[in-house]
């Protein structure tokens, strides 16, 4: 079983848990509390450690969920999910004079080439209400992108998003039993958009992302079951056999080795390395 594979079952158990326990407001507690969200921030890095980066350059460390970095975009600085920062390159603070926050005497704490050699990943999941939210969602992944692509036209950025192909059932969850809605997720929209905003050129798109993972999860199975291709998609019938686009290219299994070769075509890969 693979480090994914072992958190989503956590990640199943914790929220099934919480049905189980305290119905509607157990699960909604549970989602809030963040604790569901960080064993998928902590497969990413375990992904990256794997992969050679050094522990210490990856914040949050491994197992932490402080300190976040606040990285200042064009128009606002945010705490970003995960950043693996660059060991040889010097933080230098700087007044922020773009933008809408040069009129908030606030100080970039990194300064411009620390920043934009930094690898950064975004980490989101949505269980439950995907359709009505689906706008909203697609919205705020545009500007989170833009918000640092438009400072930081070279910096990688990679999204990670979760979602099920079944969303659990509202009204027996509020009954404290655990069942999914016969209504599946739209997949085909989901994988429509994150193709969309996946595989940035270095320049241009500010919009998009170096590289999308898209997690389509099976939760509906006593070992969770993560989508790899859109032929297992297709053989599950949970996307239509004429649709195009190769889910493959969103996958979470060759994520990092895949946002890693796109840093190390920009930037020295050793900058992240032990």
């Amino acid at each position: 079983m693979t480090f994914i594979d072992n958190q989503l079952r956590e990640f199943k158990f914790w929220i099934e848990d919480s049905i189980i326990r305290g119905g509607a407001k157990g699960k909604e507690s549970m989602i809030r509390s963040s604790h569901l969200i960080n064993l998928i921030h902590d497969a990413v890095k375990q992904g990256f450690i794997d992969a050679g980066v050094n522990p210490e350059n990856i914040y949050p460390h491994f197992g932490n969920t402080k300190p976040e970095l606040k990285m200042a975009g064009f128009l606002k600085q945010k705490d970003q999910d995960v950043c693996i920062v660059p060991s040889n390159i010097k933080k230098v603070p700087t007044i922020i004079n773009w933008g809408p926050l040069a009129f908030e005497c606030k100080t970039d704490e990194y300064g411009y080439d620390y920043s934009t050699n930094s690898l950064v990943v975004n980490i989101r999941s949505q269980m439950s209400s995907l359709a009505k939210n689906s706008d909203t969602l697609f919205e705020r992944t545009f500007a989170e992108a833009q918000n640092l692509h438009m400072r930081y036209p070279h910096i990688v950025l990679g999204e990670v998003y979760l979602i099920p192909v079944h969303e659990y059932d509202d009204d027996l969850v509020k009954c404290k039993v655990v069942a999914f809605k016969q209504r599946q997720t739209n997949l085909e929209k989901y994988i429509s958009f994150f193709n969309s905003i996946n595989r940035r050129a270095d320049d241009g798109e500010d919009y998009a992302y170096e590289r999308c993972a898209l997690l389509i999860v099976d939760f509906n199975r006593s070992q969770p079951y993560l989508f790899r291709n859109s032929a297992e998609l297709k053989q599950a019938g949970y996307i239509s056999q004429n649709f195009g686009i190769e889910y493959a290219t969103l996958n979470f299994q060759n994520f990092v080795s895949d946002i890693l070769q796109i840093y190390s075509n920009r930037y020295d890969i050793r900058n992240l390395q032990k």
